[in-house]
């Protein structure tokens, strides 16, 4: 893929991020998520930083926009030997060691060596190379991670053997290097559905080292279908497997800005992110808090012994719910006493469904829909601005997308204890925040719980910003003017309770 010799430089001033006018808690940022890019602006790293830990761009220096202004953004610089080369001549440990920044705890090894069009080693090459790294990163105390390869079309030939695939290649770069220091291993991937993503990273688990996923994006199909909707799925499915997969340490999306790839872009001008940015930086760190646990999972069917109920509720990425081939089928999760529900994701394996139905209830005999998907797309569905009570909740499958039955790898409910109000001598569980529609084009209806009066309305945008105010219990919204992306709607009760639910503007 791309490199920094082909990026179209960027200059921009630096831009204040100024203060909001009311504290927002910022962000947990994930200790995973980066960037591939080269040539930031100050004003680029300092929109980025609240959503990234770390960044490279092919180079053993940062980018000079950026000296002196990433290490009190708290994002970190990850320097990388690219090819042989290092200047005007071959890299020698003298030279790499010099540009490594102070604060540099990583080495990134050469890129995708074994295409003919990027560093372009074939393993004996790299295994004659790797001393020089490891002199530096002993020297500079750095971890050292592989070559970074890829699948390829045009690519490195050694011995009469052309190393297409990335196990080939290392396999042949480390029988080169038998006891060459490596720490963690690196990929690039550009396929288009998390379940090719989880496919790739198998391939690697063999190495039994940590995994760095310093290139990916949707590329391979078709540009003409890679559309902004189609980046933003795969990014929404990818992100929550890369999250939660242990075997992950360390990920990175291509990239800033660049045109190789359609609607790839995390920026537009300096200092803005774009829609799939905005995404990008806002996406949920890890298991999210808050989850409510139920205390019993069964289901209408089972695949096999090793695809239980239960597996949607382990808080494994890699375990799942199957059912059997038939419709319809579900699984239900008992929580033992009534809750409320105010957000369902669902993380579902390629055997998705393609109509199903969220359903509440009380006693496990009488049903409430509280949310309808037709003609869904798998992945994850995140479903938002709920308003479902029970006991139990029940994901009830009447289509299935594939020849075979339902899968689900996780089950992630968000809500509170059903607290009992009571109205009328009739007892009834207090509702949550609700928004409608979601996703929003124009206007947003904002609905508290009944006798909820309201102090304060605030929507912030995806960096925690405050952008609208309102001050009507129950109103519309006008968000025409909002860029598209993700926001939150945090409402303060007279009686100083916090309510917030997220919603998605088109």
């Amino acid at each position: 893929m791309a490199r920094s010799s082909r990026f179209r430089k960027i200059v921009g001033a630096a831009l204040l991020v100024l203060a909001a006018a009311q504290t927002v808690p910022a962000q947990t940022k994930s200790p995973k998520r980066g960037l591939a890019y080269g040539y930031h602006s100050a004003a680029d790293m300092q929109v980025l930083a609240p959503g990234i830990s770390w960044w490279y761009n092919w180079a053993s220096v940062p980018d000079a926009g950026v000296v002196g202004v990433y290490p009190g953004l708290g994002v970190e610089y990850v320097p990388m030997q690219w090819g042989r080369n290092l200047g005007s001549g071959p890299v020698t440990a003298n030279q790499l060691a010099a540009n490594i920044p102070a604060g540099a705890r990583y080495l990134l090894g050469f890129n995708e060596p074994n295409f003919l069009s990027q560093a372009s080693l074939t393993p004996t090459q790299a295994a004659a190379l790797w001393p020089v790294l490891e002199d530096v990163a002993q020297r500079k105390s750095l971890a050292l991670v592989s070559p970074a390869v890829n699948y390829c079309g045009s690519c490195v030939t050694e011995n009469n053997v052309t190393y297409y695939s990335p196990t080939q290649y290392l396999d042949a770069f480390f029988a080169a290097c038998p006891g060459c220091r490596v720490d963690y291993i690196a990929v690039h991937t550009y396929v288009c559905e998390e379940r090719w993503l989880r496919d790739k990273i198998a391939e690697l688990k063999r190495y039994n080292k940590p995994i760095w996923l310093t290139e990916f994006a949707c590329g391979d199909m078709p540009a003409n279908q890679i559309t902004l909707a189609r980046q933003q799925k795969y990014m929404l499915d990818a992100v929550n497997y890369l999250e939660k997969e242990p075997a992950i340490f360390r990920y990175s999306w291509f990239s800033g800005r660049n045109n190789e790839i359609p609607n790839i872009n995390l920026l537009g001008n300096s200092g803005q992110l774009t829609a799939l940015g905005q995404q990008y930086v806002s996406l949920p760190v890890g298991w999210e808090a808050g989850r409510v646990r139920p205390v019993a999972v069964t289901a209408s069917s089972t695949e096999t012994g090793t695809t239980g109920a239960t597996n949607v509720n382990d808080v494994n990425i890699n375990s799942r719910w199957a059912s059997l081939f038939t419709d319809p089928q579900f699984i239900t999760l008992d929580f033992g006493s009534p809750q409320n529900f105010s957000r369902v994701q669902l993380s579902w394996e390629a055997a998705y469904a393609l109509d199903y139905q969220l359903q509440t209830s009380l006693d496990g005999q009488s049903w409430t829909t509280i949310r309808t998907v037709i003609n869904g797309d798998g992945g994850v569905d995140n479903h938002t601005g709920l308003a479902g009570r029970g006991r139990y909740l029940r994901v009830y499958g009447t289509r299935r997308a594939t020849a075979y039955g339902y899968s689900l790898y996780e089950v992630e409910v968000f809500g509170s204890a059903g607290a009992l109000a009571t109205r009328g001598g009739r007892q009834q569980l207090q509702q949550p925040l609700q928004l409608y529609p979601n996703p929003a084009e124009t206007e947003l209806h904002v609905a508290l719980p009944d006798n909820t009066r309201l102090q304060s309305l605030t929507i912030l945008d995806a960096l925690g910003r405050p952008v609208l105010t309102s001050a009507e219990p129950a109103t519309t919204l006008n968000i025409a003017a909002l860029p598209a992306g993700l926001y939150v709607v945090r409402v303060v009760t007279a009686d100083q309770r916090q309510l917030t639910q997220r919603f998605t503007k088109r």
